[in-house]
């Protein structure tokens, strides 16, 4: 499980936030739920999803987004909806094909394995998982990236 190194620019998600550490469920329902309301988005690019985990303390955060073109006009973010900026970062980008439900293993072998033993640390509070078209919900042949900020590790 080797990743890519790439930098990425700063970019802008807007979505739906769920608090907590999610569940499978909870968060398809909350990609329902942003499926539904995507057309509201101004500037939005239904085609590049991001599933946001952000975890603060003992706090942690899921964001259901979809990445915006340009900017949102002052007062058009729809409601119930949050408009997230990210920095630009390094990250290792994993290519994960298969179901979501098992995911968790890849995560765990990221996150646990790969990140000690890699040279790099973790550079934010946050990962994602970036959609495409490429993405097939409950396919075996189903892709996604799974992207981890990163720098090199103090030697």
């Amino acid at each position: 499980m080797e990743p890519r190194i790439v930098i990425k620019p700063a970019f802008s998600v807007v979505g739906i936030w769920q608090n907590g550490n999610p569940s499978r469920s909870t968060v398809d329902r909350l990609w329902e739920r942003l499926g539904e309301r995507f057309p509201e988005i101004p500037g939005v690019d239904p085609d590049q999803g991001y599933g946001v985990h952000v975890k603060r303390g003992n706090e942690e955060k899921y964001l259901a987004g979809l990445m915006v073109r340009k900017g949102i006009p002052d007062g058009k973010l729809p409601e119930g909806m949050a408009l997230l900026s990210l920095e630009a970062h390094a990250y290792a980008v994993f290519h994960y094909n298969g179901r979501l439900e098992n995911m968790g293993a890849t995560l765990e072998a990221i996150f646990l394995t790969w990140l000690p033993n890699s040279g790099y640390q973790t550079e934010a509070d946050f990962y994602f998982e970036y959609f495409d078209d490429r993405f097939q919900p409950g396919s075996d042949d189903s892709s996604l990236f799974i992207y981890v900020p990163v720098r090199e590790s103090a030697s």
